[in-house]
Formats: structure tokens, sequence, C-alpha cells
């Protein structure tokens, strides 16, 4: 089925490209990533699967998260426990959350003790954001443990002269204010920003929400060349959980902080040496309370590191990349004690410009921990450009890994729960091959296809007599599918960007195909965005998503649309003072839908998401 696929849309594309590249055969594009590589490269240039979400995009989708903006594009998907607050993971071509790294400004943002990022958690406004880079496909070769399914990094704006936004929005259910506030004296620049959101909830009792959040960045540019930066973000959550349809929690609270540091220099050694350092802290605090089941809980975790880095333009088409890095995991918890893991890291990568077509990027890391050794990430990927057409050919292969958690490793409880101190990390290979091809400016469209293996699976396991639960390394599974992207403009009036992921999991165990509840991988997702300037003025937008769920034996399908829009008005627009007010409605159609399954019942039993919401606001630049 995956060739038949395959085959079809190769022979389409073939058959557009064929048509338009002649007649676009000089359009370039200049976007500038940094998450593929660590190094700036334009995003034609890079060799493997990128999709760059800018902030002018953010604001054109009419998003009011980050977890939005990334649903909809390709291979991505947020599964999400409903109200504001909750659980909100970032799973990529079925690789769940906790196999995806997610990055700010480069550092590292999972946690060591339960692993991967919440998106709810994230402490800053969608004004500060400059843009989000999406890399799919295995990136331990960089990056080490938790980029199995890809990364996300999100970038904060650097602005070269000062700007104020302030935001509010008010809605049926929610309300939220933020401002973000840049400057430069001199060589020195900083940035500022707060934010206060509230939810009353919507399905059931005890789904409130209050969050605050704060952050400021500070840099200093010694030249053009040379520069340091400090950056600290905070937020604060005070949140009802509910728990499922099938078990609610009614009294239940949960309160939570996250603090999250950096410090960073750059330089230019010399004409062909580039170096930098960078030192973060993340610090996470969660305090539950549930009355009603006698629980009570407060953990403090803690991740350290130090990374350093040098880009050496060994001749005119070579480029070495060489960095190591320490970072110490630490956790703190009122039933399963005090624990850590510590692990040091280095890494090399070679980018050859071979011609002006080939590019060839080979590379690898080796990740030695204080609790199960070492783990060696090798990749290889290139990209072929033909020059006349601006056609793009990528192809690549790489391993990686997720190494066990504080959580898989201690965990204890008073029901029975252990961990596991003798597990082995999740290991996985993928390959990965796509086609691109831009015909004028802003438009492209993106075949690609790819297989990842995967091995060595931790999951709990719970036993049938004694009802504890475990986590164990069981199983091997393999993932195929394939992502067509198309962005389009029409005008400057008129834009859209449309992806289909299509993904087939399967159990090698069993040879069947992989139903489990918890790996939430979709058989195939559509999501696209619309964006139209009904005038000078006013313009709007949609953002709508389809999914289509693979189920369990003997239960309906599981499928479900959305579609959101917005209409923003340009009420003010001076060269010193913007003001935009907006209109909104999420979920059009009134869907009922869920992204959560709970294992053993049916989906409408579990955690529905919000019903159709008006929200208004406005937007206030100067």
């Amino acid at each position: 089925m995956v060739r038949k696929i395959a085959a079809v849309a190769a022979v389409w594309a073939g058959t557009l490209i064929g048509v338009i590249a002649p007649v676009y055969a000089d359009v370039q594009m200049n976007e500038v990533v940094v998450t593929a590589t660590k190094t700036e490269r334009k995003q034609q240039d890079v060799t493997q699967s990128v999709t760059v979400i800018k902030g002018d995009d953010l604001v054109k989708s009419g998003a009011t998260s980050v977890a939005e903006a990334i649903n909809t594009t390709a291979g991505a998907l947020v599964t999400d426990q409903g109200p504001i607050g909750s659980l909100q993971a970032v799973t990529l071509r079925g690789a769940p959350y906790s196999q995806v790294l997610v990055l700010l400004d480069g550092k590292r943002l999972n946690s060591g003790a339960a692993g991967g990022y919440d998106l709810s958690e994230l402490p800053i406004p969608l004004a500060a954001i400059d843009r989000i880079e999406i890399v799919r496909g295995p990136a331990s070769a960089l990056y080490g443990s938790d980029a199995v399914g890809g990364v996300v990094n999100i970038i904060t704006k650097k602005t070269a002269a000062p700007l104020t936004s302030l935001t509010a929005i008010v809605g049926a259910r929610f309300n939220s204010d933020s401002l973000f506030h840049s400057g430069r004296d001199g060589n020195t620049y900083y940035t500022l920003s707060v934010g206060k959101e509230h939810s009353s909830g919507y399905h059931h009792l005890n789904n409130n929400a209050d969050q605050t959040t704060a952050g400021i960045k500070l840099g200093y540019d010694f030249s053009a060349t040379s520069s340091v930066e400090a950056s600290s973000d905070y937020i604060t959550k005070d949140i009802g959980v509910p728990g499922s349809v099938v078990y609610p929690s009614p009294r239940a609270r949960e309160k939570d902080s996250e603090t999250i540091t950096g410090l960073q220099y750059k330089t230019k050694l010399t004409k062909t040496i580039d170096f930098s350092i960078r030192g973060y802290q993340n610090e996470a605090r969660i305090g539950y309370d549930d009355p009603d089941f006698l629980v009570s809980s407060r953990s403090r975790s803690m991740t350290d590191g130090t990374e350093a880095q040098v880009n050496w333009l060994m001749n005119s088409f070579s480029v070495v990349t060489i960095g190591a890095e320490k970072r110490n995991d630490h956790m703190v918890d009122n039933g399963s004690g005090t624990h850590g893991d510590a692990v040091t890291s280095g890494y090399i990568q070679d980018e050859m410009n071979l011609s002006d077509s080939f590019i060839l990027v080979l590379g690898g890391r080796n990740d030695t921990y204080s609790t199960f050794g070492s783990k060696w990430s090798p990749k290889a990927s290139a990209r072929y450009l033909n020059v006349e057409h601006g056609t793009i050919l990528r192809a690549s292969y790489g391993k990686s890994f997720r190494a066990p958690t504080l959580n898989d490793l201690y965990f204890s409880d008073a029901w029975g729960d252990k961990g596991n101190p003798n597990l082995r990390p999740e290991s996985a290979e993928e390959y990965e091959g796509g086609i691109e091809q831009p015909f004028g400016a802003g438009n492209s469209i993106k075949f690609t296809a790819f297989k990842r293996r995967v091995k060595d699976l931790i999951s709990w396991q719970t036993d049938t007599v004694t009802f504890a639960s475990t986590p164990m390394n069981i199983g091997r599974a393999h993932i195929s599918g394939t992502e067509t992207e198309l962005h389009f403009t029409a005008s400057s009036s008129v834009s859209c960007s449309l992806n289909y992921t299509i993904m087939f999991p399967v159990d090698d165990t069993t040879g069947e195909r992989l139903y489990s509840a918890d790996s939430h991988i979709p058989r195939a997702q559509l999501g696209g965005t619309l964006w139209i300037a009904l005038d000078n003025e006013t313009a709007l937008s949609l953002v709508g998503q389809s999914v289509r769920n693979y189920v369990r034996p003997g239960e309906p399908k599981w499928d479900y649309y959305t579609l959101d829009g917005k209409i923003t008005d340009n009420f003010v627009s001076r060269k010193d003072l913007k003001v935009a007010v907006f209109i909104g409605l999420k979920n059009i159609f009134n869907r009922k839908y869920e992204t959560v399954i709970v294992s053993g019942y049916p989906p409408d039993q579990g955690y529905p998401m919000p019903p159709q919401e008006f929200y208004g606001g406005m937007t206030a630049t100067f």
C-alpha cells in the first residue's frame, strides 16, 4: 500500500514539476534555518525535512498558542486533554512526545524526570516568537536523547528597533493578556514579556485554570560577530485536574511552576572558526492533591547543562562542527526519593558542498550516561539541487534513541508502582527520501517518504494479580509513511498551505497493525491554513484539520475534523502605531471529538475537546 501511494504521489509531483519548473527555475528559497545542522543554512540547502513557521505566519493563522500552530503542520499532531493548562503533547511522525525534543532558543526543555515537554508550559507569548523550526526525522546525531521523531525549536525575537506589543483576548470561557517589549541602546539589546491567562473550563467541574508568565532577555553585541546573551523565563499555573469522564477527580488540583534560564556567548575566533558556549538550567515543581483518593505529591526536577561548539570552515567546500555537552538531571519526589543521572556527550559533523548541486552531511554523537552506559548515534544525509529547474532531492539515514527517564528508573508510590533501574534506552533507525519543487515566491510543493524502526520500547506493564505497574523494555515496531506539503501564494491578498500525512504502524512481534490506545498514531491527517485579505485593512484566516485514526479491534472508527476562523481589521495603521481588532470562532462546526484515548474505553468517555467558542480581542503595536 505504501509503495502504491508513493508511486502515485511521485508521478503526480513529477508531472506538476515538469509543468512549472521551467517557468520558475530561477526562484530560490532564502529562509535561514539553524536547527537541522546547528549552523545557519538556507532552507533549500537543508538535507532533511524541515518546516518553518514564521512569526508573520503565526499572526495570519489566527493561532492562540504554539500548540495550535504546530498542530496543522505535516507529520505533527498535538494530543490534548482539552482544558486550557492541561497536557499538550506534540508527536512527530507517530513518535510520542517523549520521543520529540523541544527547544527554546536551542535550550533543551524536555524533562529528565518525566520525559517529553508539555507545550502548555511554554512561558513566552506568541508576540515574542520569531519563528518555529520543526525538523522531522532522527536528530540524535546532534541533540542526543529524545530526538527520535524530530526536534521543535522555538526561536524568540531579537529586534534592532524598539517594539512594544499589547494583546488582550476575551472569550466565552477564557481570557488572556500579554505584553512584549524589546529595545536596543547602542550595543545592548533586551526583551521583556509578561502574560496572564484564565479559563473557566467547559465539560464538567474542576477544569478551570490560571497561569502567569514572565520573561527577560538581555544581550550585548561586542561586534558584528561576537555577543553575549542571558535569558530567564518563568511560568506558574494553578489548574483543576478533572480526570476523564470515566474516572473523574472533581476535587484534584495541581500547582506547577517552571523556570528556564540560559547564558550564551558567541564569537568568531578567526575568519574560518566560530565558537559558542551555552549554559542552561530548567527547574520545575509540581504539587498535586486529590482528597478523594488521599493523594498528595510534591516533586521537583532540575536539568542543568553546558554545551560548547566550534564551526570550522575547513576549506571552500567543507564546514566541520565539533561540540561537547555535559548535562545533569535531578529529581526530588516525596514518594520516589532523590535521584539523578549525568550524561557526557561529544558530536562531530561535516557539511560538504561538493558542487553547486550536491551537499553531503555526515555526523555522529556519543552520549555516555551514568545509569546505562553509552549510545552512539550516526547520521548521513544529502541534498541534490537541479540548478536549472530548482528541483530539490533529499535523502537521509540516522539512528536515534530515548534514554529512560528518572521516573522510569526510580518511581515509587503507595500503590506498589515502581520504576525499573535495569531499563535500556529505546532505539530507532530511520530512512527518508523526498522531492521538493519551488515555483514562485513563497510557493512550493514537497513530497517525503519515511520508514522508522524502533525497539526496546519502554512501556509500563500492570501485574494482573497485584495491579501494580512497572516499566519494561518490550517489543519492536516500525512506522512507514508519506508527507505531502503545498505552500501557495496566489497574490499579496491570498495565501494558503496544505499538508497530508499517511502513516502505517506495525507491531513487529505480531505482524499486526499497531492499535495501542497510547500510541496516538493517526492513519491519515490533513491540515491547512488559508489567509485572504478582504480589503486593505481586513483579513480572514481559516485553520482546518482532519484526522483519521486507527482503531482498536472491534471498535468504530475514531475520526474528526475541525475548523477555526478569525477576522482581523487593522483599525489604526500608522508608522508609529498599529491597532488591530479581531473576532474569532474556534471549532466552527461544534464537533465532538477527542485527541486522547482512555485505554479500554470508547473515545467518547475520555477527555472531550472544547466545543464551539467565540472570542475577540485587540493587539496594539508601537
